[in-house]
This record gives C-alpha cells, structure tokens and sequence, in this order.
C-alpha cells in the first residue's frame, strides 16, 4: 500500500455522506487482500488510522534488526496470520527476504496506539534522513495540505552536501501562493528538522496507474 488517505479527504466524505463511516484499511498482494481496517464504529475517533488487524492477523512495529517496538515508536510494518502468502512462486530468495519468523515484512513505515490501531507513515525507501533525524514525507504532505491554497503536494528527498539530504515540496496550488506562506505555515505546525528547505509550485503531479503520488517519478525528474 505505502500511502493513507489524507484525513482532509476523509472528512469532506463524512460530510458529503453524514449517514456513512468512511474508514480506511490496509493490504497488499502478499496478504490476500485487506488484513487491517477500522470498524465503523471509530470511524470518527480514529478517523487516522488503517485500522487493526482483522481475525486471525497480527501486527507487529519492528526496528532495523526486527525487534518489536512499544506503541508511538515509528518502524516498519509486519504482519502475520492466515492471510499471508505462502512464497513468492519459484522465487525461494524473495521469499526469505520478505518472511522471516513467520512475519511478512512489507516495506511500510508506522506505528500503533496504545489501543493497537495501526497509523500509515509511508515507505521505508521514501522515508527522509536530514541532518541525521527521519522525516516521512506523509506527515510533511499532510500538513501542507491543509493550507486553504494547496490543491495536493508531494514531497521528496534531495541530496545536500551539508545535510545528507533536505526536504523538498512540490505543490500544486489550488490559488495564488508564495514560498514564504508555505514556509511559515510549515514552521508553525511542524518540528524545524521536518520543514521544507525547498518549495517548488507545478501544474500537476506524476502518479502512478492507481492514482498514488509517484515519488519516485519525482526524483527521477530532479535528476534529469
């Protein structure tokens, strides 16, 4: 999966459809499908998260070496239950490099409440490294969003000889915008490590075959 629903989107269903729960839920090819949602019922009071895990699955935050990690700390996501694939079909390597212990690895960075709801961060190959501190690029995207003027944004690393790498924006905006007011928008609802140093306003943005901001898409245009 890899991306959430932004919660702005969310709650324009809500209100377009007052007597619906719009929720989220979370799956991928290896699992059969959906293996994580939020019952209607916390459809409002956890409107952002994907859910918990659904009978018979297992969700796990793990660090780099696979130790699971305690509610709020971010990781990568690893699920186990009935719904997980058995391998990759003649493909014993793959395999091994995504299951180990029972667990799927799946490449998706989040973390879980007290309550064991799980919340989507993004990638672990999206994710940002500025100055030796991580920045996931949802969490900058959903911020920006929120700005009245911003029609969509996504944002990317870029190398920096200082930094290792900083934090770009590429916005669509919805009205006229400047730099500045992104900038100050940013500073006054995100950490200063988290803050765009590079703000950049086009027409549209790349997206793959199912609608989903392509990143990468992004950072091969930076490198042409």
């Amino acid at each position: 999966m890899g991306m959430e629903t932004p919660v702005d989107f969310m709650r324009e269903m809500s209100q377009a459809f007052p007597h619906t729960a719009v929720v989220q839920g979370y799956g991928l090819t290896e699992t059969s499908g959906v293996v994580i949602g939020t019952p209607p019922r916390d459809a409002v009071r956890k409107m952002q998260s994907i859910g918990r895990p659904v009978h018979f699955m297992d969700v796990r935050i793990v660090d780099a070496k696979g130790n699971p990690l305690p509610p709020k700390r971010h990781g990568e996501i690893v699920v186990k239950g009935a719904a997980v694939m058995k391998g990759y079909y003649r493909n014993e390597a793959a395999t091994k490099e995504r299951i180990k212990d029972g667990w799927l690895h799946t490449g998706d960075v989040g973390c879980l409440d007290e309550e064991g709801y799980l919340y989507l961060l993004g990638r672990t190959d999206d994710m940002i490294i500025t100055g030796g501190l991580n920045v996931f690029p949802g969490e900058v995207e959903d911020v920006i969003r929120r700005h009245p003027k911003v029609k969509d944004v996504a944002v990317v690393g870029l190398p920096d000889p200082g930094r290792g790498t900083i934090v770009k924006a590429v916005i669509v905006p919805s009205s006229e915008i400047t730099k500045e007011e992104i900038l100050k928008f940013c500073r006054l609802n995100l950490s200063p490590f988290k803050c765009p140093r590079m703000v950049e306003f086009r027409d549209d943005l790349p997206k793959t075959s199912t609608g989903k901001i392509s990143r990468g898409a992004l950072r091969r245009m930076e490198k042409s």
